[in-house]
This record gives structure tokens, C-alpha cells and sequence, in this order.
């Protein structure tokens, strides 16, 4: 009888150690990789971030710097602290907005501007200065668009604009307001 209780106490922690290396094995494998549901950690951080784009001719089209740049490699999302966005266009005049935060499309084909969003369209020849002030503006700039979802506000100098909605076309330099607008205008300034 001594004889088989000694041969199963060997068995028995051969067994628990495999069972405890099994499992250390694992946690180290799960803390080392990551879950990329539950990454948090930036995989890239950028402070005084600058790019400009330029056009096939190499003419400026627009640039976006900010504060902060924040890359997440898992979702593609980029993060930006008060991000600056400017427009380029010598015939037309530039467009700039400027807001709190932002976050950038994996392709780069939508800015996504979020708190104090204020953008000016600058003075042109037979047309004033405009500014425009929302919560959120939404920026595709290859199509050189300009989209708010929500509340906006819009002055120049002869007219103040609110509307539920905004879209701007800044290559024909239309906007586009929708739901409730409403329109003040303002005679006697030139």
C-alpha cells in the first residue's frame, strides 16, 4: 500500500505543474499581444504635427496641423488636440477651421471636428469675411466639403444666419442650410 500512494504523489504535481506552466504560458501571451477589443494605448503620439497636401502639379491644397496626434493601430483611428485645418486656394481665398479635438478616417478622406468648432472663409474681392461656429463639422477635404449635423451659426457682414444643419461646397462656394434657418440681415454696412 505504501507503494502506490508513493506513485501517485509524483503523478499528482507532475500534473498540477503542467496545469500552472499552462496557464502562466497563457496570461504571458494575453498581456504581451494584447485584446485588440480592449487596447486603449496609442500606438504613435505626435506633438506639433504639420502635413500639407499638395495637388498632381504640386500646388498647396490644404494642411492640418495640431497640438497632439494620437495613431491607434487596432481601429486605424487617429486622434488630434486642437486641430487647425486650412484650405488652400489663391484664387478663391482660404478656408480654416479650428476646433478642441478631432479624429482623422483611416483614408484620410474626413476630418471629424468636435468642440468650439469656429471656421473663417477669408475676404475676397466683392465678398466680406465669413465666420461660422458649431458644435461639430464634419471636413472631406479631396471633395472640398464642408458638412455640420448639427446647429450652426454663420455671419458676415451684411447677414447672421442660424440653421439646424450646414453643408458647404467650398469649391463653388455655396452653402447649403437646412432644417430651421433662420436670417438676419443687416443694411447699411457694405
Amino acid at each position: 500500500m505504501i507503494a502506490r500512494g508513493s506513485l501517485w504523489l509524483p503523478l499528482a504535481i507532475l500534473l498540477v505543474l503542467a496545469v500552472l506552466s499552462f496557464w502562466i504560458e497563457r496570461s504571458v501571451q494575453i498581456s504581451a499581444n494584447g485584446d485588440p477589443a480592449t487596447r486603449t494605448e496609442p500606438e504613435g503620439i505626435m506633438e506639433n504635427f504639420d502635413a500639407l497636401r499638395t495637388d498632381d502639379t504640386g500646388q498647396p491644397h490644404y494642411r492640418l496641423t495640431a497640438r497632439k496626434l494620437k495613431h491607434y493601430s487596432n481601429s486605424k483611428r487617429t486622434e488630434l488636440e486642437s486641430p487647425h485645418f486650412i484650405q488652400l486656394d489663391t484664387q478663391s481665398g482660404d478656408v480654416t477651421a479650428v476646433a478642441q479635438q478631432a479624429t482623422v478616417s483611416p483614408d484620410g478622406g474626413e476630418v471629424d471636428l468636435r468642440g468650439e468648432v469656429q471656421v473663417l472663409r477669408a475676404a475676397r474681392p466683392g465678398q466680406s469675411a465669413m465666420s461660422l461656429h458649431t458644435a461639430r463639422l464634419v471636413i472631406f477635404p479631396e471633395r472640398d466639403m464642408l458638412h455640420s449635423p448639427g446647429p450652426v451659426d454663420v455671419s458676415d457682414a451684411t447677414l447672421k444666419l442660424h440653421a439646424s444643419a450646414m453643408e458647404y461646397n467650398a469649391r463653388q462656394r455655396v452653402i447649403k442650410l437646412t432644417g430651421r434657418v433662420k436670417a438676419h440681415y443687416l443694411s447699411g454696412r457694405s
